[in-house]
């Protein structure tokens, strides 16, 4: 696992475009703290900060031939394998495995790699250059160009330190985060900066660029026969297997939901397994008797970390800046902090549940999709909008008669919509009152821009699939690949030079569990249900049948509450009046509330959601100054 970084320019000379690539490593040392190695050309250098875990005393890389130069940040878990499927000889790296079968292959090696990468290719003879993102996007890359200048890197901080042209915060950004909860397609936080999406690679040149999608999804594939007699618990065990690949020790993160539980019993098997948690001082939000007592069923070396509302403000502007990103809620702060501990205890490699809830159902958005559009059938009925009940009975508005007739009246506003986005209308609706707190322009406050913008990055296809799958398709496409496995997860994790594994996103297990299909892994309003019940029998039964629970910690109250304002918040107000994007009138009306100690003391979602943003744009303003060099 390493950060990569690479520039091409026609103009520039080699001392400027090496001091370059030294520069922009230097700012994600955290990436990989163990050795750095750039090569430079005439018009190209490029260079990797390496996080030694597989092949550690010959794994160094970049590496070139007479052709290409070829570096990458990732693993891939079937090397070895590949070794032997092409009879190559003399290869004993992954980097070695990727130069010896590009060679050999061109760009279709990517059909045979499977793992979670970004890698980048240069042809030394031609002047192209390739990048490759792993399907489900766990491996970021960026890239920025001008008509004589290609750059790209691990992170953000890079190009811009590169400054081969203007940066700044993205309007477009802030008007998509206040809809989706993060950016869609390519778009970043800055102009002038994209991301390669997942499942795609990209081919440069001074004429053109080109941008090719190689994964497709197993709902859009023609040829995928659904068999409900695949044994899942066979396929997760060798998803499991599979990632268990490296020279280092490996711990996995508990939160005491089931798929983190699952995920420890299969590692607890083959060692003594450390695993790390997050509790809260608010126990609102805390799950540590669950995460005690699986750790203890399992006799795992395990390690909590207790969260303060006072630690999340202290490390909010610390966490976006290796984000690089706007942020919608604190729940990467935890993760970072966590993170840390994990590193303390020399550990490189960490495991995580992610993935599970979107390809197994998970989630409420899929129930609550189902049920909206059996009650659409009669509108009128009023059996029907009581199944909410039964899918969010642990919230005290469902159980109330009085405030359940107004969250009907809610979802009834939605209710006998004809769009293909049907299941996530609901969750995108709270755009109206998120964006109120951003300056934005019209063609931004229109969601329906927003929607067709979303459309353009989704496979075509996407009309032809069930519902379930369209669901199933837009949470993996949003919030898994630009949030849970971005902000929260890699990014958090390589802040502290920790490596995240995702088994449950394992190509093979994906596929054999979308042709399961999705009435199969959770009937009516059942979460994971096969997933649960395949295990059942190694977990215990308040872990197995324990509702869905969204990990979450605390947000505005960290910042600000009738006795306390945080350091952040008051530098925040001291400078709102030059913050482009921000209204300031309705920035200071919450903030009066927050500080009210007659408000309530739960705060709505949407509030909270504003107030995050605003103070992540506040960071991102900062940082943007100092990766240019201007700060």
């Amino acid at each position: 696992m390493c950060g990569i970084y690479g520039i091409f320019s026609k103009n520039k000379s080699k001392v400027i475009l090496e001091k370059k690539a030294e520069n922009a490593l230097q700012l994600i040392k955290h990436r990989g703290p163990d050795d750095c190695r750039i090569i430079t050309t005439d018009n190209f250098s490029a260079g990797v900060n390496r996080l030694s875990i597989e092949a550690i005393s010959n794994g160094k890389q970049p590496i070139q031939d007479g052709n290409f130069i070829i570096g990458f940040n990732g693993e891939i878990f079937n090397y070895k394998k590949l070794i032997i499927d092409f009879n190559f000889e003399n290869v004993d790296s992954e980097i070695n495995l990727l130069l010896k079968i590009w060679n050999k292959m061109g760009e279709k090696f990517v059909n045979y790699i499977k793992g979670q990468y970004a890698i980048f290719i240069y042809d030394k003879n031609k002047n192209d250059i390739y990048l490759f993102r792993d399907p489900f996007g766990i491996k970021p890359v960026f890239y920025s160009k001008t008509e004589n200048d290609f750059v790209f890197a691990s992170e953000i901080k890079e190009i811009i330190n590169s400054n081969i042209r203007a940066y700044s915060i993205d309007e477009n950004s802030i008007a998509q985060t206040s809809m989706f909860w993060t950016n869609i397609g390519s778009q970043t936080s800055f102009k002038n900066i994209s991301t390669l999406q997942p499942g795609h690679y990209l081919k440069w040149n001074l004429k053109n660029l080109e941008l090719i999608r190689f994964y497709i999804f197993p709902s859009f594939k023609k040829n995928i026969v659904k068999n409900n007699k695949i044994d899942l618990s066979e396929e997760i065990i060798k998803s499991v297997n599979n990632q268990i690949h490296g020279e280092v020790d490996y711990g996995c993160y508990l939160s005491g939901g089931v798929d983190s539980s699952i995920l420890s019993y299969l590692l607890s098997r083959n060692k003594k397994l450390n695993t790390f948690s997050v509790s809260f001082q608010n126990k609102e939000y805390d799950e540590s008797s669950h995460q005690k007592l699986l750790s203890k069923k399992l006799k795992t070396n395990h390690f909590n970390l207790n969260i303060t509302e006072k630690m999340i403000s202290d490390s909010f502007s610390k966490v976006v800046e290796h984000a690089e990103t706007l942020l919608f809620r604190t729940a990467p702060v935890p993760m970072y902090l966590l993170s840390k501990i994990v590193n303390k205890k020399k550990i490189k490699v960490i495991y995580s549940g992610e993935g599970a809830d979107e390809i197994f159902f998970g989630y409420d958005i899929f129930f609550e999709n189902r049920i909206r559009n059996f009650w659409k059938k009669n509108p009128e009925s009023k059996l029907r909008p009581q199944l909410l009940k039964s899918l969010y009975k642990y919230l005290p508005q469902f159980k109330n008669s009085r405030y359940f007739e107004m969250i009907k009246d809610f979802y009834r506003s939605n209710l006998e919509n004809d769009s293909v986005f049907y299941s996530h209308l609901v969750r995108w609706s709270q755009f109206k009152h998120v964006s109120s707190f951003f300056n934005l322009s019209d063609v931004n406050r229109s969601e329906e821009n927003l929607i067709e913008k979303f459309q353009e990055s989704i496979p075509k296809d996407f009309f032809k699939i069930s519902q379930d799958e369209k669901a199933q398709y837009i949470e993996i496409s949003t919030l898994l690949s630009n949030y849970l496995l971005s902000s929260q997860g890699d990014r958090m994790t390589m802040a502290n030079s920790v490596e995240g594994r995702y088994p449950f996103l394992d190509e093979d297990l994906v596929l054999k569990s979308n042709s399961i299909g999705s009435k199969i892994l959770a009937p009516g309003v059942h979460s994971k249900k096969l997933f649960r019940e395949t295990f059942k029998k190694f977990l215990p039964p308040n872990i197995t049948n324990r509702p869905k629970v969204a990990y979450q910690a605390p947000e505005a109250r960290s910042f600000v509450n009738e006795n306390y304002t945080s350091d952040l918040l008051i530098e925040f107000m001291d400078n709102i009046g030059k913050l482009k994007f921000v209204n300031k009138k309705n920035f200071l009306n919450l903030i009066s509330k927050l500080k009210d100690k007659n408000s309530s003391k739960r705060f709505g979602f949407r509030e909270n959601m504003a107030f995050i943003m605003g103070l992540s744009y506040f960071t991102l303003n900062k940082s943007l100054k100092t990766w240019s060099g201007n700060g």
